[in-house]
């Protein structure tokens, strides 16, 4: 697997935790979907950034999937100016 292929298998993985939530066991045994948590939400910011999405990325990659899901949702990404890039703002 190369750099590559295992950020685009992380992607996938931060979309589907983003568009369905994670599975759970609860203290009965039953397994039960939740939203995704802010720790999630967390992550999937953080792998924006650090990816330096600053505006609309590639259509059809999983980043640009994971940036419209989470616009759905309310979250919104923090604009840069031009004295900021993305490893700094």
């Amino acid at each position: 697997m190369t750099i590559d292929n295992m950020g685009n298998e992380f992607d996938q993985a931060l979309l589907k935790i983003l568009r369905e939530g994670r599975r759970i066991m609860d203290k009965n045994g039953e397994v039960q979907q939740v939203e995704a948590s802010a720790a999630d939400l967390q992550v999937i910011r953080q792998r924006l950034k650090d990816c330096g999405v600053t505006s609309v990325p590639t259509q059809g990659s999983p980043i640009a999937n994971i940036v419209e899901q989470m616009s759905k949702t309310g979250f919104k990404l923090h604009d840069l100016d031009d004295s900021d890039d993305a490893a700094t703002a």
